[in-house]
């Protein structure tokens, strides 16, 4: 129904712009001189990710009651990024098909977005000292830490 209609919406949506950014490297590898720049940027990204460094950081971002939880939803996106490479990677354009794939990438998305959106509710909270800023930090300590579970599942089923 509409609703797997919608989760394939997202899914594919979080696709295009890796899709755009692989395309572009393929480009690059086939003329290696003229885009040495790319290709070494590219490696050196790659390189600093594989050893835990460089990845996505949102910490600097929210409250300091909630630092750990936007550790989660860094993790999060990493590892969402990292699934939608290898999805495309293994399947090119065909990955329209691979429906159970796109919805479990659905939900990693949208439950990911969720906790962007729960991390900054709760520091704006936080910041403006309003009266349920500590129940706000709970909730959102628990919806990210529940959340990151079901983002490592999801992607972990992926694989």
């Amino acid at each position: 129904g509409t609703n797997d209609i919608l989760r394939l919406f997202v899914a594919l949506t979080g696709i295009q712009y890796a899709g755009g950014h692989l395309k572009e490297l393929q480009k690059a590898f086939k003329n290696p001189a003229a885009n040495l720049g790319l290709i070494f940027k590219e490696g050196s990204r790659r390189a600093a990710r594989s050893m835990g460094m460089g990845g996505t950081d949102l910490t600097p971002f929210v409250a300091d009651q909630l630092k750990d939880a936007a550790r989660q939803c860094s993790e999060s996106i990493d590892l969402f990024g990292q699934a939608v490479e290898s999805l495309l990677i293994k399947h090119g354009k065909g990955i329209v098909e691979e429906q159970y794939m796109l919805n479990r990438l659905a939900d990693a998305a949208i439950d990911t977005y969720a906790m962007a959106v729960v991390l900054s509710r709760a520091s704006r909270s936080v910041k403006q000292d309003l009266p349920t800023a500590e129940h706000e930090i709970q909730m959102a300590q628990a919806w990210c830490h529940e959340a990151a579970d079901r983002v490592r599942v999801n992607i972990r089923k992926i694989k």
